[in-house]
Parts: C-alpha cells; sequence; structure tokens
C-alpha cells in the first residue's frame, strides 16, 4: 500500500503521526528480529513529581539538547536523552549507558525524554509513559516537538479503552472521523 503524502491543508501533522507510528513499529521490532511485541504507556507514575516544570521549557533549549553531546562522555550519537529534572543530556543503554548511570546515582531522577524519538522513560518502573495522558509530561514534550519537527504537538482527547492515548489519538487521526459521524443524517 502506497502511502498519501497529501498534508490536507493540515501542517503536516498526518506525515508527523505516520512517521511516529512508523518509529513506535520499528522499536516494537526489538533486537531479536522476531517480529513486533506491544508496548503499552503508562498512563500514571509515582515519579511524576520529580519532573521540573518550575522553569518552562523553550523551544531554543530544546533544539539545543536536540543537536548536543552526552554531558558525561561527549557522544554524538543522536542516541540521547534528557533528565526531566535536571535537564541533563546523556547518552542511551545502547551508547555508554550514561543516562542509565545517572538514575542509578540519582534515583530522584528517573524520567527521561529521548532526543531521537521523544518517547519518555520512567527508570523506575521500566516502563515507557504516555505523554498525552500525564499532563506534567508534556511542556518538555511539546518544546521538544517543536524544535524537532517545526510544528506544535497536537494532544487529542482521551478515548477510553485499553489502549494508551497515544495509539488512540493516532488511530482518530488515521480514521479521519469520529464516531458521531455515523450518526449524521446524510446530506439530501
Amino acid at each position: 500500500m502506497e502511502a498519501n503524502n497529501n498534508n490536507g491543508g493540515n501542517g503536516g501533522q498526518d506525515n508527523d503521526a505516520s512517521e511516529l507510528m512508523a518509529a513506535i513499529i520499528a522499536a516494537q521490532m526489538g533486537d531479536s528480529g522476531s517480529g513486533p511485541f506491544s508496548v503499552y504507556p503508562e498512563t500514571f507514575s509515582p515519579n511524576i513529581s520529580c519532573v521540573d516544570n518550575s522553569t518552562p521549557w523553550t523551544t531554543s533549549e530544546a533544539a539545543s539538547a536536540l543537536s548536543s553531546s552526552c554531558s558525561n562522555c561527549g557522544s554524538a550519537s543522536g542516541e540521547n536523552w534528557v533528565c526531566l529534572k535536571t535537564r541533563k543530556i546523556l547518552c542511551s543503554r545502547y551508547v555508554n549507558g550514561c543516562a542509565v548511570a545517572h538514575f542509578q546515582q540519582n534515583p530522584d531522577s528517573p524520567i527521561h525524554l529521548s532526543v531521537s524519538d521523544l518517547s519518555i522513560w520512567d527508570h523506575n518502573m521500566d516502563a515507557y509513559l504516555d505523554v498525552f495522558a500525564i499532563e506534567e509530561l508534556k511542556p518538555a514534550f511539546e518544546a521538544f516537538h517543536m524544535a524537532k519537527h517545526g510544528i506544535e504537538a497536537v494532544f487529542h482527547d482521551r478515548v477510553g479503552g485499553e489502549m494508551g492515548g497515544l495509539v488512540e489519538g493516532m488511530v482518530i487521526d488515521m480514521k479521519g472521523q469520529d464516531d458521531d459521524d455515523d450518526k449524521k443524517p446524510a446530506a439530501k
């Protein structure tokens, strides 16, 4: 099936959602090569109070972090994470492990944002967090999204069910209509 690259005048939001879905699917393939597995981001974290939003995130601060090297080892791999408490830029466990080491040395700093795909990880929970469901994550995500993609992040209303808000929001976007459209009378 060929992808439709027409953004429909919505500032590229369909392409952005498609790229995010492709990144999620690629991440689900895992290192084993055995195929996809399900990732359900958590909609709550008992560690959320560690996220420091006292100084607002700026797009320029996020843009700088996107192009920065690891503050510990200097790696410029592009696989860096930003601690949402200290704002340190640290490389992933698959590079030199500085983000994990930072968490191990600072257990009160468990929540980090990936500069490569903007996912958010809670080391204490060993789980991804749903930025669409946890308000405290939105300021950092919005700044990084604007810096990385040049457009504002769109936060969809949650629609309930088992799936996290991230996936549900994308399903609504891809469907192109909500369930109420089925109940509207046909135009004459």
